[in-house]
């Protein structure tokens, strides 16, 4: 019986050291991306260059840079050390998610954990956390997000249809990445895209203009149910990972009055059913959705029948590269 309990305490041990070995390395790449590392590491330097750029000892940076590549974040070769190639395309200028933007949602998350322990009623989210995960989740229109979604529209070719024929509708856009980079695809795009939460949706403002496409894309804080268009667009994307159980059938309500007949409503299925490999990540994610009040991974077929139950028709659940789509109408 004593040796069992010895095995059975190691297991959770050895799991416990997995933990612990990636809790330091993120708390080393958190700080060597806040302290400007990652940036300074965009080109080759020598272990004296980036001693006099950190202000430290050339044996703690030699130390640091180890710790680095060992962990897949930097390269050394010939006395020089730079970060490897997929984490300079994460901190490059046309990043599509840049890490500071996932670290800042990693930590968010950690808190999130927490308080879903220690706290009995819903999780909060200030408008600061919401603008953390709008851009974590949205990320930025560039020629990375343009190839991304070009492999998408491919897929889905109702999608391209539906913004070359007439006025698109983005239900809680949050910093309105996917608007930005159609519309920087396709200059005949007209879109509203609409955000309740003010920061968020001033940062979509600022992006419209930093894109060019103010005039073409009307950025709305407002909350979706009030919407007062109707029979005025001929395709829409709700973000319905973001929007609580209660609010769900009046938007709906709304998208479906706005479109017109025979418009469009895009949906996406972001939470597949795990493997079991990625069970564990699913669950905690899971915790963190539910306690804020989301429907949390509902499936395409469940997305499908929450709609027909609004009064739309199915037309297909696409199979995509970035997970099912699930495309329906507005009956004519």
């Amino acid at each position: 019986m004593t040796q069992e309990r010895v095995a059975l305490a190691m297991q959770a041990r050895q799991r416990l050291e997995d933990l612990r070995a990636g809790a330091q390395f993120l708390s080393l790449l958190t700080a060597v991306h806040e302290k400007g590392w990652t940036e300074f590491l965009a080109q080759s330097r020598t272990v004296d260059e980036l001693a006099d750029f950190a202000g430290l000892p050339g044996a703690r940076v030699q130390d640091v840079l180890t710790a680095l590549e060992a962990n897949g974040v930097v390269e050394q070769e010939d006395g020089k050390a730079r970060l490897t190639d997929p984490f300079a395309a994460v901190t490059a200028d046309d990043a599509w998610i840049p890490l500071g933007d996932e670290l800042a949602q990693i930590k968010l998350e950690a808190r999130q954990v927490r308080a879903a322990v220690e706290e009995p009623g819903p999780l909060s989210l200030t408008e600061d956390d919401a603008l953390v995960v709008a851009n974590a989740v949205g990320g930025h229109a560039t020629d990375v997000s343009r190839a991304l979604y070009a492999q998408l529209l491919a897929q889905v070719p109702e999608m391209p249809e539906m913004v070359r024929a007439g006025r698109w509708l983005d239900v809680g856009c949050g910093v309105a990445c996917a608007t930005f980079t159609l519309a920087t695809t396709f200059p005949e795009m007209r879109s509203v895209a609409v955000e309740l939460v003010p920061p968020v949706a001033a940062e979509a403002v600022r992006r419209a203009e930093a894109h060019g496409v103010a005039d073409r894309v009307e950025i709305r804080r407002m909350d979706a149910r009030d919407v007062p268009e109707r029979d005025e667009f001929v395709g829409a994307f709700w973000a319905q990972p973001f929007f609580p159980e209660a609010s769900r059938p009046a938007v709906l309500a709304m998208i479906l009055r706005a479109l017109k007949p025979g418009g469009v409503l895009f949906l996406q299925e972001l939470e597949a059913v795990p493997t079991e490999e990625g069970r564990p990540a699913y669950a905690v994610r899971r915790l963190i959705g539910r306690g804020l009040g989301a429907r949390f991974g509902p499936t395409a077929e469940d997305l499908a029948e929450e709609a027909e139950a609004a009064g739309f028709a199915l037309d297909r659940i696409a199979d995509t590269d970035f997970g099912r789509m699930v495309i329906l109408r507005k009956p004519a």
